[in-house]
């Protein structure tokens, strides 16, 4: 390819190699292009920018966007000696996870030193074909809804939660909570972490009224609450996601976003982009948990006939 587009007059970088992408300059414009091109009539870019969280994160950084700092490991490529250098570069505590995973699967939190986290990816490159390692931030999920432009919708995903009756233990009461659930919580070494992380056992019944969190992220299948925030986002934070439209190439996306406040003008090492979704799932804004819906369908559905 380096010598198809220096002879057309153009010029081409190694942007992430393991993906066979490369950055390329012609006509004084940068495109981002695969080996295996698609140029659909809508103009929309690859799958891959949103696919590949090593790809997204790459992007991201080189757009200016606050993102957490992340380290990428092919099994292609992959060299314990390497992986430790790069992990060291990172402040602990950090997750692993799939680079090309969803829905919260194969996520490996609150890892607190580099040897532990070497040991993590050595033993999940064997199952994924990619992986990245990536600082944890504190703060509040919010998931918004971008079409080109506008900010379409917003919702804060609350983690699965408890609320202690005084009577019953947290085992017990998990399981009423969770009788109508997608998925159970497992009462495995991760749950009694995150409980410990709030000085709490299974075996503990909270006061009447106290809120415990059995999950360290959103997960709506397990029990997981949403509230609609659209009115309240910031318009700096607006002008963030519309950017992070531009920088992956879609017209589409759904934003993960940590931090404070949604409401607050956002602030370095506050402020975070956590995941870009290319196919976000538009249902999760009507009928939230508390708050408003929003027709998100029927906008999107006007921007694909104009």
């Amino acid at each position: 390819m380096q010598s198809v587009i220096s002879k057309a007059g153009g010029k081409i970088s190694n942007f992430v190699k393991e993906r066979d992408c490369h950055l390329v300059e012609y006509n004084n414009q940068e495109l981002f292009l695969e080996y295996h091109i698609a140029i659909p009539k809508n103009a929309y870019s690859t799958v891959a920018t949103t696919k590949c969280k090593d790809l997204t994160y790459t992007l991201l950084k080189k757009s200016n966007l606050p993102t957490p700092q992340t380290m990428s490991f092919y099994r292609s490529s992959f060299s314990k000696v390497t992986a430790l250098k790069k992990l060291k570069k990172l402040h602990y505590p950090i997750i692993v996870k799939d680079a090309t995973g969803s829905n919260s699967l194969g996520i490996v939190l609150n890892i607190k030193n580099p040897q532990d986290a070497l040991a993590v990816v050595k033993q999940k490159i064997k199952r994924f074909d990619s992986l990245v390692a990536q600082e944890m931030v504190s703060g509040k999920e919010y998931r918004i809804l971008v079409l080109e432009n506008e900010i379409i919708a917003g919702l804060e995903m609350i983690h699965p939660n408890i609320i202690g009756d005084g009577i019953l233990n947290i085992k017990t009461l998990i399981r009423v909570k969770q009788k109508e659930t997608k998925r159970k919580t497992k009462f495995d070494k991760l749950l009694r972490q995150m409980l410990a992380s709030q000085n709490y056992k299974l075996s503990n019944v909270p006061k009447t009224g106290e809120v415990i969190y059995i999950k360290g992220n959103s997960c709506i299948a397990e029990g997981g609450e949403t509230k609609d925030i659209t009115d309240l986002i910031h318009e700096d934070v607006k002008k963030i996601c519309v950017r992070t439209t531009e920088a992956v190439g879609k017209n589409l996306i759904g934003i993960d976003i940590i931090c404070e406040d949604i409401s607050l003008k956002p602030t370095k090492g506050t402020f975070n982009l956590l995941e870009v979704n290319g196919k976000p799932d538009y249902f999760i804004h009507y009928n939230p948990t508390y708050g408003k819906t929003r027709n998100v369908l029927k906008k999107i559905l006007e921007h694909l006939t104009k």
